[in-house]
């Protein structure tokens, strides 16, 4: 940050000027030990201090795992429970991480195609002798929403609760559950039947509070905004420059404006797209070297400063990337 004196008409100007969002160029070693994780990883703030932690889902019988962030590291692997509940590991099964019932805390979220099908949610509580843990998987939607392409959780309706999306094709329109902080309501045709060539993501690309639907394609990038579904806007196109990661291709806000940018995870470096609210600007290199996990790579503000780090977990270590 630097400081800046304008000569005017009636004197000096102060500017005060931030440098741009970047990483730190250091990566940090957060964890090393056991952190079992038989199926995937996500990402989300389970204990409601700011923090993002990491979730595990494993095999049916095994439970959750949750290692915390410290904001400097994270904490051992704790058990959250769930075990005998629900199985996650049935194909075509959706693992999401994110808060159902607006309380400030994340929950996990299987979308499930097969039967016992539909949403269950497992929240994050605190129970009487003061263990944190998720509930066991209640049934928030009994239908179909587990998409022929998968299914994103995101806030579609800017009221502060992670909703479900499903990708579908053969003409079936984007269908959206919404979370009324109890359950899921029926089933609502959100949009039209649409998908990236590269990625499909949902996430707020134009500050409004409420989650846009991001097509990443193979020659550059659309966007449909929210209003207030995604049926009123036709697919608007943000950048005409190829963007997408050859490990992973992500979005989250990187720069702590409150809008959602993308992240393209390469083999030799990882590189941002910032959104503007209108359009995305010309890509950036955030970080010139390969970052990206064996068993997962993640955005997530680790850090509770308000903008989205890197997150690399490796067996036996997790690796933290952090926007300075």
């Amino acid at each position: 940050m630097r400081l800046l004196a304008i000569a005017g008409l009636t004197g000096l100007l102060s500017m005060t000027l931030t440098a741009p969002a970047q990483a730190t160029g250091t990566p940090e070693l957060w964890f090393t030990g056991f952190f079992e994780a038989h199926i995937s990883i996500e990402s989300g703030d389970v204990d409601g201090d700011g923090d993002d932690d990491l979730v595990s889902f494993n095999n049916y019988q095994f439970g959750n795992r949750v290692v915390r962030s410290t904001g400097s590291s994270f904490s051992p692997q704790e058990h959250w429970g769930n075990v005998n509940s629900v199985d996650p590991s049935v194909v075509g099964t959706t693992r999401l991480v994110g808060d159902m019932d607006g309380d400030g805390r994340d929950d996990v979220v299987l979308v499930r195609r097969v039967q016992p099908r539909g949403i269950w949610v497992g929240l994050a509580r605190t129970n009487q002798y003061g263990v944190d843990g998720f509930q066991y998987y209640a049934n928030w939607l009994n239908n179909t929403i587990a998409g022929d392409y998968g299914n994103l959780g995101a806030d579609l309706d800017a009221d502060g609760d992670m909703d479900v999306v499903g990708l579908f094709g053969g003409g079936i329109p984007t269908l959206a559950a919404r979370s009324n902080v109890t359950a899921s309501l029926p089933l609502v045709a959100w949009g039209p039947e649409a998908r990236g060539q590269q990625a499909t993501l949902a996430a707020d690309t134009t500050g409004d509070g409420a989650a846009d639907l991001i097509l990443v394609d193979t020659t550059g990038v659309r966007v449909i905004p929210a209003g207030p579904r995604w049926f009123e806007n036709p697919a608007q196109q943000w950048s005409t420059i190829p963007f997408h990661g050859t490990e992973k291709t992500l979005t989250a806000d990187i720069d702590a404006d409150g809008d959602a940018d993308l992240i393209a995870v390469d083999d030799t470096d990882v590189r941002v797209m910032r959104s503007n609210g209108t359009g995305y600007d010309t890509p950036e290199v955030w970080y010139s070297g390969a970052f990206s996990g064996t068993k997962a790579t993640l955005a997530a503000d680790v850090d509770g400063d308000a903008d989205a780090d890197l997150v690399a977990v490796n067996s036996g270590e997790i690796w933290v990337l952090r926007t300075q």
